[in-house]
Order: structure tokens, then sequence, then C-alpha cells
């Protein structure tokens, strides 16, 4: 089991830890039984406390991902395949949601407050907080026009932010309707790959907003049945612009699933279109654009491609929204 975090993300490291196992569990790389190195040997391999590896390991307990055994070991749980494992961590979350439930229920008991006192209490402060989701201005920044597109639907849909899209290369052109748009916002989302680049150009416009990298993961039911075809088969990629490819590229090279001979346009041309599909034996189709190649591939395989945020990118979008509001609060704003 090979894993990578980044100490300088701004994600905690436990949860980098997690995040990667999850993956790859639900990737295949980590197989139903299989044993995982020690905390301490993985708290070495990474550079970290043990500490940290001891939190993430107990998370993923909890969460039935992982069974530790005292004195036999961890081992990935029987049950831990991708769509089970989907309904076990729902589970977990909500065992722990319940559990924090009770333990703020017994707090105000204690401090003289009754069960629909709470209620109410509860109720209000919900709404404060989904108010402040609601008028928090965030600029979503991307090198590619798919991703700026899916990933600012995922937070609309999730009922969090008004969200402003900006590519990457307009951001770094900076100008006065880049310092204006900053003026409006109150927050500043991208990917971890662009974290560092983003940083720095937010330093030189002297802003103090602040940066929250997300990550981005392809659609698990996507990798599957590409997983599943032979790497001898023609490739072509349909999607919005010319820098989606390397993700996809960098993506399926990570899952050592292709030699990445991949081809890819950008036409709306319905000839064009069609003969590209007529070229390839697999077409790999950025989402939205799946109604549009369909009609033209007839009996052509199609698999929908799509990435999209990571649990933990939402959870620190959400935090650092909470933190924004709490501020606001003791502003007056």
């Amino acid at each position: 089991m090979k894993l990578q975090i980044e100490k300088e993300a701004g994600l905690p490291l436990y949860l980098q830890i997690k995040a990667q196992i999850k993956q790859q569990i639900e990737r295949g790389i980590l197989a139903p039984g299989e044993q995982l190195p020690t905390e301490r040997e993985l708290a070495l391999d990474l550079g970290v406390s043990r500490n940290t590896v001891s939190q993430a390991f107990a998370e993923l307990s909890e969460e039935g991902v992982i069974e530790v055994g005292q004195g036999k070991g961890t081992f990935v749980t029987e049950a831990a395949s991708a769509h089970p494992l989907a309904r076990r961590l729902a589970e977990g979350h909500k065992e722990k949601a319940l559990r924090l439930i009770d333990l703020a229920i017994d707090e105000c008991l204690d401090l003289g407050f009754s069960l629909a006192d709470f209620t109410a209490l509860a109720t209000v402060r919900a709404r404060e907080r989904e108010d402040s989701l609601l008028k928090t201005r965030v600029l979503f920044i991307d090198c590619n026009q798919e991703q700026l597109v899916n990933f600012s639907r995922e937070f609309r849909e999730l009922g969090m932010l008004e969200v402003i899209p900006l590519l990457l290369s307009d951001f770094l052109e900076g100008g006065l309707r880049i310092g204006k748009l900053l003026s409006q916002v109150d927050l500043v989302v991208t990917t971890t790959t662009h974290q560092e680049i983003v940083a720095e150009k937010l330093k030189d416009l002297g802003t103090e907003l602040e940066l929250v990298p997300v990550a981005a993961q392809p659609r698990l039911e996507s990798l599957i049945r590409i997983s599943r075809l032979s790497g001898d088969r023609s490739i072509g990629l349909v999607c919005l612009s010319r820098e989606f490819p390397e993700i996809v590229r960098r993506t399926l090279a990570k899952l050592n699933m292709y030699d990445l001979s991949l081809d890819y346009t950008t036409t709306k041309d319905p000839e064009e279109l069609g003969q590209f599909i007529e070229n390839h034996d697999l077409i790999l189709v950025y989402a939205d654009r799946y109604r549009e190649v369909k009609a033209l591939a007839g009996e052509k395989e199609i698999i929908s491609y799509l990435h999209g945020l990571d649990r933990g990118s939402v959870t620190l979008v959400r935090r650092a929204v909470e933190r924004i509001w709490q501020q606001k609060q003791k502003e007056g704003r």
C-alpha cells in the first residue's frame, strides 16, 4: 500500500491518510481481507506521528472500512467493496452524528433547558448556518471548463454557496476586473493542483481572502467500466477544453489502466464529431456532452466521464464558510 501526503496542502494529515485508504479500497487496489501496515510502520513510511495514523485508523474502523484486531493486525473488512462500502460509510456517519446530537442534548439538559428548548435552539441555529451558506460568495478557480462547470454545480446542488466560476488563465491575467471580483467574494477555492500558483497570485494582489484547496476524483462507476476493458483499444475523449484531456491522462496513468494513447476533440460540428467517433473503439465523454455524443454514436460504446469533489473537500469548504460566518457575527455584519 503506497500513500502520498502533502504536508503543505492545508488538509489535515489524518484526513489525507483516511481518504487515500478509502480510495484504494474503492478502486480495488486494497482488497477485502487485505492486511494494512501497522500504525508504527505507516507513520515511519509517511514521516508523520503515530497519533496521526491512529486517528485515521480509528475513524476508518468506526465507519466499518477496516477492522483492528488486538494483536492480530489491521485488515480491510470483507464488506468493503464499492457499493456496500458506500452504504457502510453512510451508516457510520449517521451513527456518529446521532452520538454528537445525544451529547448536545445531554449538555443542554444539564444547563436547565428542556427538550423543546433544545429543538427550538437547534432549529434557529441550523437556519442561521443555512443562511450563512447562501450569503457566502465563493470564487472557484480552475484551468478547465469541465471542472468549473461541474464543481460549481455540485456546490449548488448541496445547497451551498453562491459560486462564481473563473478560468485560471483569466485569473492570472489580473487587471481591474479580477480586483473588483475579489472585493465581492468571501472565499477563494481552487483544486490542489493549482493551489500554489493561485496563492502566489492572491498574495501579489494584496488580498487576505482565505484560499481553500479541494481535491477531485473520477466517479467510481466510470473507473470500474474502464478497468474492465482491454488496453489495445483506441480511445477517444469528447470534452469542452484542451486542458481536460491531460487531467484524464494523469488520472488513468495513476491507476495503471492504459498506455494512454488518448485522442480528444472539442468540436461541436456534427460531421467532425461523427467522424471522430467512427475512428475510435471506445468513446469517453465529458458528462454534459453525453446526449449529444450518444445521438451520433449508434451502437458504439460510450462511457460518461466526470470528476467530482471528494467528501473531505466539501467539509473543508463548509468549515471555511463557518469561520467566515462566525467572523461576520463578531463584527456585526
